[in-house]
């Protein structure tokens, strides 16, 4: 009977990729749309679209989270680029090599995710761990702007998180900014919280197939659990 059970598992195991392939997202659910404004010249377009994709491709599971959002090219702007969140709107300093451009994008769109996906709070206090940073620092400071002196910006998890995104997305950083640090612990927390896996299933671990495949099929069990997998 014992070894019924555990072929039993491992057979749902390993059906897990083919049922994940076809179920893991929502099918119709909503997608923000990338808005370009008439400031940006076609190369510059070409760049940001092509980045959009390789963004909404990392944050697929989380699509249905976050609105629209404008760039905006910039010839005057004195930093790399900045992120309104009154309005959604990215403006980025040009011109400006693509690999830069590519970083700067990517770092204000994760800016957009986490001023408008309230879920994104989830994922905080993991990363904060993992960044090795006090669990009592604050996320970003009190009045919320994005616009931070650069003696303090490589200490503010919202930066490093942002930056840490650059990662998941791309790769690699085009450029250290500002000495902000990257932890592999970090950029999988982050990997893991953008596809929608349980953070507080151990990498490798036999069990979290088996916690996602719980997770797909049962909404909401797991989050009224109290679920440690070790």
């Amino acid at each position: 009977m014992r070894r019924t059970h555990v072929l039993i598992l491992l057979s749902v195991i390993s059906l897990l990729p083919i049922i994940g392939y076809f179920g893991f997202y929502p099918r119709h659910q909503p997608t923000p749309h990338l808005i370009i404004d008439a400031s940006v010249d076609d190369n510059f377009a070409e760049v940001i679209t092509e980045t959009w994709i390789q963004f909404l491709f990392a944050f697929a599971a989380r699509s249905n989270c976050f609105g629209d959002v404008l760039v905006k090219a910039d010839y005057d702007l004195v930093d790399r680029a900045m992120y309104d969140p009154r309005t959604a709107t990215v403006s980025v300093r040009v011109p400006e090599r693509a690999s830069i451009l590519k970083g700067a994008l990517v770092h204000e769109w994760a800016h957009h995710v986490e001023f408008q996906c309230a879920a994104q709070t989830e994922m905080r206090a993991a990363f904060i761990e993992a960044q090795g940073i006090p669990a009592d620092t604050l996320w970003r400071l009190k009045d919320g702007t994005t616009h931070i002196f650069s003696s303090d910006w490589a200490n503010i998890p919202s930066e490093q998180y942002a930056e840490t995104v650059i990662v998941v997305v791309l790769g690699e950083r085009p450029v250290p900014t500002n000495n902000a640090p990257i932890t592999t612990e970090g950029v999988e927390v982050i990997r893991r919280w953008a596809q929608k896996e349980n953070l507080s299933c151990s990498p490798g671990s036999w069990a979290c197939p088996v916690v996602e495949f719980i997770r797909q099929f049962t909404p909401g069990y797991l989050d009224q659990q109290e679920v440690s997998m070790e």
